[in-house]
């Protein structure tokens, strides 16, 4: 995406005791194909037991888009609401530490995002196996399926961009959260799908941005 085509994006990710993926999604962010000096990626740290905190500070240190946070109640939306705050993006987009998102997740959320007029966009998730065993690869099948999940279609996937329920990693626009508050601290999972029930309620059949709109993306 071109430079001055380009708003300013927010990158939130609250995390814990990630030191296995948080470099992986950390890389993957930063490979994107949206202009690097058009965002900023904000983590909050749920106070990690593990080696975390310090590749976080590893990276905070040779990547100036990257900011560090500490967040010491733990809780993912205790996080979420920590960077909120802390974010300067015209958008805001929640990515997980458990996730590595291809090059152009960005760019292509900003551009349905503003396509469609919607307040908040997302990708279909690919599920993988956590390790090689067959009770692992069968746990990632049936979450990638109707029999599993249902008619959750950022987790069996769509054919072309279409309004749902919820998405995972949204973007969002950032009045949003000035309309309907931030995310529900007493959630402790579940979140995102709460927040944006809240969303959809907000708004009447003639407001187009209370709805959804589902790009074909994939992350794995």
């Amino acid at each position: 995406m071109a430079l001055n085509n380009s708003p300013f994006i927010s990158i939130i990710i609250p995390c814990r005791n990630e030191e296995d993926y948080i470099s992986p999604c950390l890389d993957s962010i930063l490979a994107q194909d949206y202009a690097r000096d058009r965002m900023e990626i904000l983590v909050a740290d749920g106070m990690s037991t593990d080696r975390t905190k310090d590749i976080l500070l590893d990276y905070v240190k040779n990547h100036p888009t990257v900011h560090f946070f500490e967040n010491p109640k733990k809780i993912v939306t205790m996080g979420l609401n920590i960077l909120i705050k802390q974010s300067k993006g015209e958008f805001i987009l929640r990515m997980d530490a458990h996730t590595k998102f291809p090059k152009n997740y960005i760019s292509k959320c900003i551009q349905y995002i503003q396509e469609y007029k919607v307040d908040n966009v997302g990708g279909v998730i690919v599920t993988l196996p956590g390790n090689n065993t067959l009770s692992a690869k069968a746990i990632a099948l049936a979450m990638s399926s109707t029999f599993g999940v249902g008619n959750s279609y950022f987790r069996t996937g769509v054919k072309e961009p279409r309004m749902v329920d919820t998405v995972p990693f949204g973007c969002y626009r950032r009045e949003i959260f000035n309309k309907i508050g931030l995310f529900d601290e007493d959630m402790v999972r579940s979140q995102d799908a709460e927040f944006n029930l809240r969303l959809i309620k907000s708004g009447g059949e003639d407001i187009a941005c209370s709805r959804y709109c589902f790009p074909l993306l994939r992350t794995e």
